[in-house]
Formats: structure tokens, C-alpha cells, sequence
């Protein structure tokens, strides 16, 4: 067994070689500074090495005769030293001092000249690179890449970069190096790589990888991989498609119309409403229609309106005509912006459309309705004013003579009181009345009707009604009555309602336009809107409708609305004339049914049916319909999956249970679980945690469901036992919370399976890889042992040829044997080793060596026992060696050198004493620290619960060490035997 974590520890490079000079091992001081690998030749390192050093080592490893002298520099000292390990391997060391006598060239380490090149350029530049070996295993790295994968080379070195990766990067790599290795210039295999690695802290980089195939010159082929790190550029791209889904989403969904212009006019991109209010979609803006190109202020030079960058949204109102004929009012808004802001990007135009057809109709119809309001007010008063002054003036005639009138009738022909009798009419009227044909007729006709125009005395002219009527037979003298009312302001009333009557057909013909454009707003949605009239035939329907009845306008006209109901008796559609009845004004009944249409088509339909007024006055129905086919069939689906997802659930092994969130009540159990509980399925229904386990058990879920609660994102596991009798019984439990997204959890699912077995099974093999560590353990110890042991007599071989370190080399062999000691107290042991057992074995180990006598007592009278940790056993053995060697030392010799070991409750006391003094004013805290004596025994010491002191008692020096725990960690008392 090679010594390989000793010669991993030394500065100096150290190679293993075999029986047949072919490199077994190099340890790290190596690797560092010569360009060597295991399983090398010695015919590979005539490159490597200095040829007289080449040529020893070629003469001197697998002879059987006595060592060839190794070659020496100019003072004498060797410039390397070979040793035989074993009847098979050589360790071969190179003193440093050697290895500055050449210059040392940063190649490859691999033979391959070329390759050198490569690598030497590689290794100095900025990309990380990495070579690795058949098995893809690490061989070498440069600067750039430990900057990317942080740590130390030791961590890559000899390691498969796969562990590096997440682990769902894997299956993908090992296909990539299988086709790479079979044929690297397959079209398949690509030239760069895109891979994720996860350096030191656990941070995930993306990279860009080239991968080359180099062969060398033993025929082995190397991969060799140049990197450019790209987490950055991924972390932008990811950015990017986040911010253009939302913006695309925003772009979509805004119940605005929105497209993005340049200032050419180009349409670079446009939503649905946009292109609906345009009237289609649009390329570019010369291309639109004029009252388009007018609303978005295309001007004459074929170019947007000037929108400075960063302004202020430009307005602009207007009308849009429709592809059905109607027209909406449409408000548009446009602002620039730069499309790099800052950096002197391409400018862009934003342009929103509002529909504000609504707004636009109801402001026109408030008008519309106040000045109708204004007219009717207007003429209730003038109709009030001439019903407050309506007395007429009356007289009585026989013949043309007044016989009898009354003030009314004088004061309107502008008479004096009382000078209206005895007049005649002729002469009062003459005036006021153009011609006498009235007066010739009134001997034959019965009445007479004319207007009389008469001045006041300020000038303002009156107009009356006279109205004649006589009352008796014709003859010379006929008897007649004579009534005059004023109508001067009928006659101004008369032509204001001539106006009024003008503005009401206007009014009207508006209001028909109106209408239009309701049908054509109707003709554009979605839902299906049928009226029927008073006979229960269909009036109209708008394109939704004709759609989903699958015919045109004409094939429904006129026709009873139950032409597209199926044969249920119930059907709305056959009930449409008692629905008429039914229903009050503007009262609404919602209803589902199925349609069978002229196509064949047979569908389910939601819809309201609304009893309103038409557009002549008389009463109908209105049917809004959507089609539900869809979603019944989606229902019918998901009935089924419900279905059965329950029998699944009722025939899984596992125990399944759906409860409340809140109260933890059982919702839903199936067999499994129902047997879990000791109860039937139909009785857990509605029962909570205490009604089903025990008060602990029951305590235990809720905490765990409260835990779930708190990240319902994942899932939460636990584990339970329960006693089934004789036999415990160990279940794996999940807790899933339930919740639509955006809503609070109000249901947890809870699943949970049989895993007694298996737990069983990873005991069992847990419990054997432990009794396999630890008899691996106590083998390592041992062999370690062993191979300090082999370490002590090399070193002791080199102190004999090399008397002038003896005593440095002496020192250090009694520290190895120190250490050794502890290693052999560790075969046989499991855990920390008794104090006294590694009191008494440094004693004898420093016995041995130095052949002196060494008195150890040990002071327990309560018999308290401690122990060392594993941790601090070889300093605690280095310490005792440095102090009995240091006492030998320093002793006359013949004379005997004490150690004692005092243990009580509260730690250990060693004291080492031997025939001395001390010089004056001593002290030990000014002591240097160094590799030996007092300095490397403050140097090994714990910084805590430990302590080194040196008294002079009498003609005796005595150290003092003292520890407690944990540095020294108390032994439980042995059990009694009964």
C-alpha cells in the first residue's frame, strides 16, 4: 500500500514507479512543477528530466545490485534521491533545490508536441479551457476557467466535470460525448455547445463550448474544450422574452385600439381592435381610407404629424365608416418616443384609438331630448296663456245691426263702452275685412268664419277669429250672433308648431338612423339576438343568429320562432306568445335549450328572452342566445374524468383523503384510507383529525396541515407510525393544499402509502454500511500505522548516510512514531481513545528511541475515566512527545524522567518532570513559536480549555499541561455486573 496522503503533504515532487519503470503515482508537488502524468514510461521523461538524472534513474530503478550513486550539483548534494518502497515500486524525490537548476517550460502534460503549443497559448488567454482524458475526467485547467468555476484545482483535478452540471443537463451530455467520441466530424456532433455549470457557490453559469479531438502520440485521444462564458447574455435573452410576453399580452388584450407606426407610416404592429376600427388590417398608412389617414394626421408629404419625442399625447376626434354601413366616432391619441431611449434609436410613433361611438349617441340623444323638452314647455305655456285670455267678444245681430254686445266684443274693435249697439257690423268691419263677399253670404249661408286684423292705439296690430252664425230663418232682418276671439297669438303659436312639427320629422329620421346603427352594432357581436313579434314570428335576427340557425335573413322571416326548436314540449321557443303575457315590460327569463338548425346542427344554447317595445309601438320579444355546445360537451367530459378519477382513487393502494382546509373535516376518503382510520368510508365522511386518531395523533396532522398551508407551492411530506397490534407500521403522508390560481387554499389533499418495508430495508442497509465504514475504518488505521512505520525507517536510512541531519531527522521520527502510536490505538477502538492507554504508548514510544527510563503513575481514586477525541489525539500525542523529549534532553543522563497523570471531575493534569533548573526569569509566554520544544507544543495545544505551564519544584523542572472538555471528553463509568 502506497504511503500516498504522506507524500500528498511534502513540498518536495515525489514519483512511484513500478517494476517495470513505468510511473504508478505523482503526487501533487509534482504535478506542479514537472510535466508528468501516471503511466508514464521512463522513456517518456527523458524530456522531462536532466540527462544525467534521466540516466541514474534508468541504471538505478529494477536493479537488484546496490544503488547507483545518484548524480550531485556542485556542492555536493544529490540532485535526487531514490527509495525502494517494496519488492515492486521506487519513490523517487526531487529536492527543490534541483529543480531550480532547470528552466522549467509551462508544456502540456502529455508528449504530444504540438498539443504543447496549443496549450501553452490556451492556458494564457482569457476563455477558460479544460482538457480532459479518455474518461472525461479532468487533466488540466487554466486560470480563466477556476475563475469560472471557482474553488481550487484540487477540487477539479481528477474529477468528471459531469458533477458540475445540474443533474438535468446529464442524460443530454453523456449522448453528446457518445457521439463526439464515435465520429467528432459527424454532422451531428455540433461545433460550439450550449452547457450550464454550477461553480463553487452553487451559482449556475451558462457557458459556450468548442470541443476539439486530439490524438497523441500513444495513441490516447484528449478532449480539449476553449469556453466563453454566456450567463449574462442568457440572463438579457430570458429578460427579454419576459418583458416582450407582457408586452405582447398588454398589446392583445387592451380593449384600446394600438398600433406602433415609424414615421414613414409603416405599420410595425397593430392589434385586433385596431384593425377592426380601421376596417381591416393595415400595411401602411397611405393605404387607409381618408377618414383614417385624416384622424391619424397623415399630412400632404406622405408623413405623420410631428410628434416631438417625450410630448405630451397628441389628440385628434373623428369618424370612422364601418364595413356594415354604420359609422363609429372614434378618438385618437399619438405620442413619439425614441426606440432606444438615449442612445439616438429609430423614433416610433404610439397611436391609441378609443371607440367613443357611445358617449358620442348618448350626449346626441340628451341634446335631443332637452330641446324637446324645451319645445313642449314652451308650448304648454302659450297654450296656458291663450286659454287664460280666451273670453270672446259676443254680439247679437239682427240684420247687420248690432242689437247687444258685450265689453269684450267693443274693447277688441276698439270701441267705447256702450258704442257698439245699434252699429252696423258692415261699417265696424269694413276697416279690418278686405271686400263684403262675407256679409253677401251671410243671407244664404247659415255661418261665417273670418279673420279680422285690427290696430291698437300704440300701432300693434291684433288678428281675431269672427265667427258669424245665424240663428234663425233667412229674410230681410235675419237674426245672427256674431263671436270674435282674439287669436294673435294662436297665429304665432300656429307657426312656432309648424317649426315644432318640421324638427319632430328630423327628429325622427334621426332617431330611423339610429336604429340602423343598433342593428348594425348588434349584427356585430357575437351573441345571437332573435325578435318576435306580437304573432310569435320572427321580426329580425341579427348575423350570430342567421350563423348559428345556419341559414340567411330570408329563410327566417315571418316565420314561427319553434321552426328551430327540437321536439321538447317545454321548449321556450314554443311558449313564446304566453311569454308575452308573462312577462312585464323589461322583465328578463334566462333559459338553456337545445336548437336544431336548418343545417342539421343540433346544439345547446344559454339565453335570456326580455318582453320590450318595438320601434312602431308594439310589444316583442328579444332572444339573446349564445351556443353552449362547447362547454356541455367540455362538462360531459369532465363529469367523465371525475368519474373516473374516482374509481381510480377507489382502487389505488394508497390511502387518499380530500379535506377542509380550515376545519381539517373529511370530504372525501376512499377504502384504503377509510381502513387506515379503523372506520368505514361512508362514516369518516365529515369527521375531523380528533374523531379519527388519537388527541397526540391528531395534534401532529394539524401542525403538519398548518405547515402545508404555509407553502402551498409545494408539497409537503411526513411521516407516521402506527401500531398495528403486534406490528408497527410506517406510512409516508404528502399534504397537497388546493387553490385556484389567485385564490386562498380551501381544500389539501392528503396521500399516503405503506413504506414499512422499505423503511425496514434502508435500516438494514444502513446499519451494514456502518459496520462496513467502521471495519474499513480500523483497516485504514492499521495500514496508516503500517505505513508510518515504513515512513521512520526511510527516514532513518536517510539520517544514516546523511549524519549531519540525524538530529533534525531524530526529532521528527519520534513525532511520526507519536502519531503512529495513536493510529495502532485506533485499530480494534470505535470512537475516542482512553487518555491513559495514549499516556502510557507515547511513554514507551519515546522509551524506545531514546532508551531511557520513563517513570508514569497514575493518580484516580474516584476512578474517573476520559478520553480524547479523534480530532485532537495526535496533537495531544505530539504535545506529550515534544515534553518527555524535551525532558530527556535536558535530564543528566542515568536519571529517571517522571510522568504522571492526575484525572479529576473537572479534566486531566499531566505533569512531566525531570533533574534541572530553570534559567532565570523565565518565562514561558516569551517563548517563539517554532517547529520543536515549547513553541510547537504552544503551537499544537487548543486555543481553549487547555494549558502550559513549567515550575521549578526543588532540584526538579516540571511541565504542567492541563485540559477539560471538550478537549478531553469524560467516559461513562463500566456497567456492573449482577
Amino acid at each position: 500500500m502506497l504511503p500516498e496522503a504522506l507524500f500528498d503533504s511534502l513540498v518536495e515532487p515525489v514519483l512511484v514507479f513500478d517494476a517495470g519503470a513505468g510511473l504508478r503515482y505523482v503526487n501533487p508537488a509534482a504535478l506542479r512543477h514537472l510535466h508528468v502524468e501516471v503511466g508514464m514510461s521512463l522513456a517518456d521523461l527523458r524530456s522531462v528530466f536532466d540527462t544525467s538524472i534521466w540516466q541514474w534513474l534508468n541504471q538505478a530503478i529494477g536493479s537488484d545490485r546496490s544503488l547507483v550513486q545518484p548524480p550531485r550539483s556542485a556542492d555536493g548534494r544529490p540532485l535526487a534521491v531514490l527509495s525502494r518502497l517494496d519488492e515492486r515500486h521506487w519513490a523517487l524525490c526531487l529536492p527543490l533545490e534541483s529543480l531550480r537548476l532547470r528552466e522549467q517550460v509551462p508544456v502540456l502534460q502529455i508528449a504530444d508536441g504540438p498539443l504543447r503549443h496549443v496549450h501553452a497559448m490556451l492556458w494564457g488567454a482569457p476563455f477558460p479551457a479544460m482538457l480532459q482524458d479518455e474518461s472525461f475526467r479532468i487533466l488540466d485547467v487554466n486560470a480563466a476557467f477556476l475563475t469560472l468555476a471557482g474553488g481550487s484545482r484540487e477540487r477539479l483535478i481528477g474529477h468528471d466535470p459531469l458533477g458540475f452540471q445540474p443533474p438535468a443537463d446529464h442524460a443530454e451530455t453523456l449522448a453528446d460525448r457518445e457521439r463526439l467520441m464515435r465520429d467528432p466530424l459527424h454532422p451531428d456532433v455540433p461545433a460550439l455547445v450550449e452547457q450550464r455549470l454550477i461553480d463553487s457557490d452553487g451559482q449556475v453559469r451558462w457557458v459556450r463550448a468548442a470541443r476539439y479531438v486530439t490524438l497523441t502520440q500513444d495513441g490516447r485521444h484528449l478532449l480539449l474544450t476553449l469556453m466563453q462564458e454566456t450567463t449574462a447574455e442568457h440572463a438579457a435573452r430570458d429578460q427579454a422574452e419576459r418583458y416582450s410576453r407582457e408586452l405582447d399580452q398588454w398589446f392583445d388584450r387592451s380593449p384600446l385600439g394600438m398600433a406602433l407606426f415609424d414615421p414613414g407610416g409603416l405599420v410595425l404592429r397593430a392589434n385586433q381592435v385596431f384593425e377592426q376600427l380601421v376596417g381591416g388590417p393595415l400595411v401602411e398608412v397611405r393605404e387607409a381610407s381618408p377618414e383614417v389617414r385624416a384622424l391619424l394626421a397623415w399630412r400632404a408629404d406622405q408623413q405623420l404629424m410631428a410628434v416631438e419625442p417625450d410630448a405630451h399625447w397628441a389628440g385628434a376626434d373623428g369618424s370612422l365608416p364601418q364595413a356594415d354601413g354604420g359609422a363609429r366616432w372614434v378618438r385618437a391619441l399619438l405620442r413619439s418616443y425614441e426606440a432606444h431611449e438615449g442612445r439616438g434609436g429609430p423614433r416610433r410613433i404610439m397611436c391609441m384609438l378609443e371607440d367613443r361611438t357611445a358617449e358620442a349617441e348618448r350626449d346626441l340623444a340628451v341634446a335631443r331630448q332637452q330641446l324637446a323638452q324645451a319645445h313642449a314647455e314652451q308650448l304648454l305655456a302659450d297654450l296656458s296663456t291663450i286659454l287664460e285670455s280666451s273670453p270672446a267678444g259676443i254680439a247679437s245681430m239682427r240684420g247687420y245691426t248690432l242689437v247687444q254686445c258685450n265689453r269684450r266684443f267693443e274693447h277688441m274693435l276698439r270701441l267705447a263702452p256702450g258704442a257698439g249697439v245699434g252699429r252696423d257690423i258692415r261699417t265696424l268691419l269694413a276697416s279690418h275685412v278686405q271686400g263684403d263677399a262675407w256679409a253677401e253670404g251671410l243671407e244664404h249661408d247659415t255661418l261665417h268664419e273670418a279673420e279680422l286684423e285690427v290696430p291698437d292705439d300704440d300701432g300693434q296690430r291684433h288678428w281675431y277669429a269672427l265667427s258669424i252664425r245665424r240663428t234663425g230663418p233667412a229674410g230681410d232682418a235675419p237674426q245672427a250672433i256674431a263671436v270674435v276671439s282674439e287669436i294673435t297669438r294662436l297665429k304665432a303659436q300656429q307657426a312656432q308648431l309648424e317649426t315644432l312639427a318640421h324638427e319632430r320629422e328630423q327628429m325622427a329620421q334621426v332617431l330611423g338612423q339610429q336604429a340602423d346603427r343598433n342593428r348594425a352594432v348588434l349584427d356585430s357581436v357575437l351573441v345571437g339576438i332573435v325578435t318576435v313579434n306580437e304573432q310569435g314570428v320572427i321580426s329580425w335576427l341579427n348575423r350570430s343568429a342567421r350563423r348559428m340557425f345556419g341559414g340567411d335573413l330570408g329563410d327566417f322571416l315571418g316565420r314561427a320562432i319553434d321552426a328551430v326548436a327540437t321536439d321538447e314540449p317545454l321548449h321556450p321557443f314554443r311558449r313564446s306568445l304566453e311569454l308575452l303575457d308573462e312577462l312585464r315590460d323589461g322583465e328578463a327569463l334566462m333559459f338553456e335549450c337545445r336548437v336544431q338548425g336548418r343545417d342539421g346542427r343540433t346544439f345547446w344554447v344559454v339565453g335570456n328572452v326580455v318582453n320590450t317595445l318595438g320601434a312602431h309601438g308594439r310589444r316583442e320579444l328579444m332572444f339573446a342566445l349564445m351556443d353552449i355546445e362547447q362547454r356541455r360537451q367540455a362538462e360531459a367530459r369532465v363529469a367523465e374524468a371525475r368519474a373516473s378519477l374516482q374509481r381510480i382513487i377507489e382502487a389505488a393502494p394508497m390511502a387518499i383523503t380530500l379535506c377542509d382546509a380550515n376545519s381539517l373535516a373529511v370530504l372525501q376518503i376512499n377504502r384504503a384510507a377509510a381502513e387506515l382510520c379503523g372506520v368505514a368510508a361512508e362514516a369518516a365522511v365529515g369527521c375531523r383529525p380528533e374523531q379519527l386518531f388519537s388527541p397526540a395523533a391528531a395534534q401532529r396532522l394539524r401542525e403538519d396541515v398548518r405547515v402545508a398551508m404555509a407553502s402551498p407551492e409545494q408539497v409537503t411530506q411526513r411521516e407516521y407510525r402506527w401500531q398495528r397490534g403486534a406490528v408497527a407500521q410506517v406510512w409516508d403522508a404528502r399534504f397537497l393544499p388546493l387553490a385556484r390560481p389567485g385564490e386562498r387554499v380551501d381544500q389539501i389533499l392528503l396521500v399516503a402509502s405503506d413504506v414499512t418495508a422499505q423503511r425496514a430495508a434502508q435500516q438494514a442497509e444502513l446499519e451494514a454500511a456502518i459496520a462496513q465504514r467502521e471495519m474499513l475504518v480500523q483497516e485504514v488505521h492499521h495500514r496508516i500505522k503500517n505505513n508510518l512505520q515504513g515512513v521512520v525507517g526511510l527516514m532513518q536510512q536517510i539520517a544514516t548516510r546523511r549524519p549531519e541531519v540525524q538530529p533534525v531527522i531524530a526529532e521528527v521520527v519520534g513525532q511520526v512514531q507519536a502519531i503512529a502510536q495513536v493510529y495502532g490505538l485506533q485499530v480494534g477502538n470505535i470512537g475516542p481513545l482512553r487518555f491513559r492507554n495514549v499516556m502510557s504508548a507515547i511513554a514507551q514510544s519515546v522509551e524506545r528511541t531514546f532508551g531511557r527510563t520513563i517513570e508514569l503513575r497514575v493518580d484516580d481514586h474516584e476512578r474517573i475515566d476520559w478520553a480524547l477525541p479523534e480530532s485532537e489525539s495526535i496533537p495531544i500525542a505530539l504535545t506529550l512527545n515534544e515534553l518527555l523529549t524535551n525532558a530527556i534532553k535536558h535530564s543528566p543522563a542515568g536519571s529517571t524522567v517522571g510522568c504522571r497523570l492526575v484525572a479529576d471531575p473537572g479534566g486531566v493534569r499531566i505533569e512531566i518532570g525531570n533533574l534541572g533548573s530553570l534559567p532565570p526569569g523565565f518565562r514561558i509566554d516569551h517563548r517563539p513559536s517554532t517547529v520543536s520544544g515549547l513553541g510547537l507544543v504552544r503551537a499544537l495545544l487548543p486555543r481553549r480549555n487547555a494549558s502550559l505551564g513549567i515550575e521549578q519544584r526543588d532540584d526538579r523542572v516540571v511541565a504542567i499541561v492541563a485540559l477539560a472538555a471538550p478537549v478531553v471528553t469524560r467516559l461513562p463509568p463500566p456497567a456492573r455486573v449482577a
